[in-house]
């Protein structure tokens, strides 16, 4: 890894790209098309469920027939096109068609609520919906209070729900274009043209439409193919499509699969017995997945009555995975040859940190194209190994900024062009990067700071515990007191004192939970499995009111 040639002597570059980021394309839509129709009548695309499946060569004859179809309805450069819709085959057709007209697709929850889904509309004001029957109720419900939408299609079903609504297959322009050959996307300004939106998650408050760029994903693309070539995997084996496709980290690993040639078995939702058989069924042999399903792989009973013996590789990112998780996952699954771990976030297209060997427990060194460095939250200035700051990134992969909103974009990129991430963390004296914690997390007792996540990491490793959270309660004394909410596995049995002992055994002082111990359900958590503290919060002040 390369150090910045001035001044600041811990400021971290991970190298330039192996291969040219553009490749010679001149829009990323050009990038797709090409990939795809190199990679012919392979097939590309497996619905985990129905069992249906799509060519390489289907996907791109259907997202050029559906861009033909934009183009005469008026869908054209810089349109938005909203696609609300849990993991099927119609989003990269639809996002693929939009793509190549320049125009920007976003990506959405299915999940959200009317007023999530209300504020997103707003701030994007797309020209059309495309929305799966599960995601339409809500669609109906504020579409009239955003004036703007011209078109609401329906994915995936026959039936017409009501005069207005689209159907999808209605849109697929009748003239078949063989391989596509006679189609080609305008040029664009790849640093400047936006291509894709995905929000925020929303953890600490409701979510901002990111614009990454051509450039921004083209680089991401140049990234994972270099990455490839060091995977244990050949190119007949499939890779598995559960991280939702409607964030950042699902759908690269989409795109990527598409472009690169690499069949995916996608499923709409993670449900234990339908993880595990799909993975069987199919010879799974890489997984991208986040921590609360490496928590599931290490510690559930189920696991053992499925032949996982296919899986080569595994990935994971979104939130920090600790050692001990990643450590039981080898041990039950020990054909698995590769674990990468990585950092990123929507704001730098994706990951930013990464390692594929190394210490279990960091996120490793910088990936190509990127610098980082860690600040003192409170001074700015550069800190050195094991010091906990914040994490800045600066490159090629940081985000253009949210529509509509300079004010939060200007507190995230600062004028020297560093993505401030609000995530804390530390490297050591390999210069390997280990992730803190949320700045806005992090609870401050008697002057101390206590990372929720350590916490958490060392209650996952109880056997009777399969879920927790941590969170600050507030204390007039001490300022915040941590109090773990925590899971049991199906059969066990705990009490309060049983969980304050674990952590009181293993932890320094200030990290025990002297905010006390709630047991629950679940933890309540983001598609991408990122822990959502502040529901936690907001129950707890509730049910004290």
């Amino acid at each position: 890894m390369e150090k910045q040639k001035d001044d600041q002597k811990y400021v971290f570059y991970g190298g330039p790209a192996s291969e040219s980021v553009d490749a010679g394309f001149r829009s990323l839509g050009e990038l797709i098309i090409k990939r795809l129709r190199e990679n012919g009548n392979g097939v590309g695309f497996i619905d985990g469920v129905s069992g249906q499946t799509t060519t390489f060569e289907d996907v791109l004859e259907q997202s050029v027939r559906l861009a033909n179809r934009f183009h005469r309805i008026g869908i054209k450069k810089n349109a938005v096109v909203a696609i609300m819709c849990e993991n099927r085959i119609e989003i990269p057709l639809i996002a693929f068609a939009t793509i190549y007209m320049n125009a920007i697709p976003v990506l959405l929850n299915p999940a959200y609520t009317a007023r999530e889904l209300e504020h997103v509309l707003k701030i994007i004001q797309p020209r059309a919906i495309f929305a799966s029957s599960a995601a339409l109720k809500t669609v109906l419900e504020v579409s009239s209070r955003v004036p703007k939408i011209g078109m609401i299609t329906l994915i995936g079903s026959k039936d017409r729900p009501n005069p207005k609504i689209t159907l999808l297959q209605e849109l697929f322009d009748r003239n078949k274009l063989k391989t596509a050959k006679f189609f080609t996307p305008q040029p664009v300004n790849l640093k400047d043209q936006v291509a894709l939106m995905v929000l925020s998650s929303g953890t600490t408050g409701l979510p901002k439409a990111v614009q990454l760029t051509h450039y921004n994903v083209m680089t991401v693309l140049a990234n994972l193919r270099e990455s490839n070539k060091d995977s244990p995997l050949s190119p007949d084996d499939c890779a598995l499509g559960l991280m939702p496709f409607f964030h950042v980290y699902g759908f690269i690993v989409l795109l990527g699969g598409l472009t690169n040639g690499r069949k995916i078995v996608s499923l709409p939702k993670f449900e234990p017995d339908l993880f595990l058989s799909t993975i069987e069924k199919y010879k799974v042999a890489s997984a991208s997945l986040v921590p609360p399903l490496m928590v599931f792989l290490a510690k559930h009973p189920l696991v053992d009555k499925y032949d996982l013996s296919s899986l080569l590789m595994l990935g994971c990112g979104a939130a920090p995975l600790s050692k001990e998780i990643e450590d039981s996952v080898r041990k039950r699954l020990p054909n698995v040859q590769m674990m990468v771990t990585a950092y990123g976030m929507s704001e730098s297209s994706l990951a930013v940190l990464q390692r594929s060997s190394g210490k279990a427990g960091s996120v490793g060194k910088v990936a190509k194209t990127n610098w980082v460095k860690i600040i003192d939250v409170n001074s700015g200035k550069t800190l050195g190994p094991n010091q906990v700051g914040e994490i800045c990134v600066k490159g090629p992969m940081v985000m253009k900024g949210y529509l509509k909103n300079d004010k939060e974009t200007r507190s995230m990129i600062d004028q020297d062009g560093w993505l401030h991430t609000g995530d804390t963390g530390y490297f050591d004296e390999d210069e390997e990067f280990f992730i803190v914690d949320r700045i806005k997390d992090l609870i401050k007792y008697k002057g101390f700071q206590v990372a929720p996540a350590d916490v958490e990491a060392v209650l996952l490793t109880n056997p009777s515990i399969s879920d927790a959270a941590v969170i600050g309660l507030p204390d007039e004394a001490a300022g915040e007191l941590p109090m773990a909410f925590v899971v049991l596995q199906p059969g066990k049995q705990l009490n309060e004192a049983d969980v304050q002992k674990w952590v009181s055994d293993r932890m320094s002082n200030h990290s025990h939970l002297r905010g006390g111990v709630r047991f629950v359900t679940t933890i309540p958590k983001t598609a991408s499995g990122k822990i959502l503290r502040r529901n936690l919060r907001a129950g707890l002040k509730k049910s004290k009111l």
